[in-house]
């Protein structure tokens, strides 16, 4: 019998909106460093791995993700997020549907690859339509910031990611898919 996804909770919404908040509050706060995690992408990762969405929920995710980060954008170039989050929550969200080994799944591995290639998905994104904006503008294409920014970003928010996943899972009482399908 095949099963269909719920639609999201109030407290997978509410969930989701306090990780999204969270991150607008902790990014005012934060020095400002030549490279700084991108919470944004630390929140909706674990949105993704905390609610599990459907994909049009996700994409919703990804949008409301972009809008946020447009508020308290300081590139260059406006309105890029709403090309490269959208993309990465889309790759966070098959990414976690990826069968990892059953020890994996519910330690520190899932989250740490998936919000580590998220991150890479979305950076990248990000530097190339920047990098075609300067191009036609004229200026110099910055794909130096794959390896400069991207990288270092990708490796902040997977550590960020990773400590806040194990004990959030905790508070909110969610097992990990595989461990509720064998109990049931």
């Amino acid at each position: 019998m095949a099963t269909t996804k719920k639609r999201m909770t109030t407290r997978d919404l509410v969930l989701t909106g306090i990780l999204l908040a969270a991150r607008t509050v902790i990014k005012a706060m934060f020095p400002k460093l030549p490279v700084t995690p991108n919470f944004i992408i630390s929140m909706y990762c674990l949105a993704v791995f905390l609610v599990r969405p459907s994909l049009a929920e996700a994409i919703g995710i990804g949008v409301v993700s972009a809008i946020l980060a447009q508020l308290t954008t300081g590139a260059a170039v406006l309105f890029i997020n709403f090309a490269s989050e959208p993309i990465a929550i889309v790759v966070c969200y098959f990414l976690c549907k990826i069968a990892f080994p059953k020890r994996a799944a519910s330690s520190i591995v899932r989250p740490a690859v998936v919000t580590f290639i998220t991150t890479f998905v979305s950076g990248t994104v990000f530097v190339l339509i920047l990098s075609f904006v300067l191009l036609a503008r004229g200026s110099g294409a910055k794909y130096v910031m794959i390896y400069s920014v991207v990288l270092p970003t990708a490796v902040a928010n997977m550590v960020i990611t990773t400590l806040c996943y194990a004990p959030l899972r905790k508070v909110l009482n969610i097992k990990d898919e595989e461990t509720a399908k064998t109990a049931a």
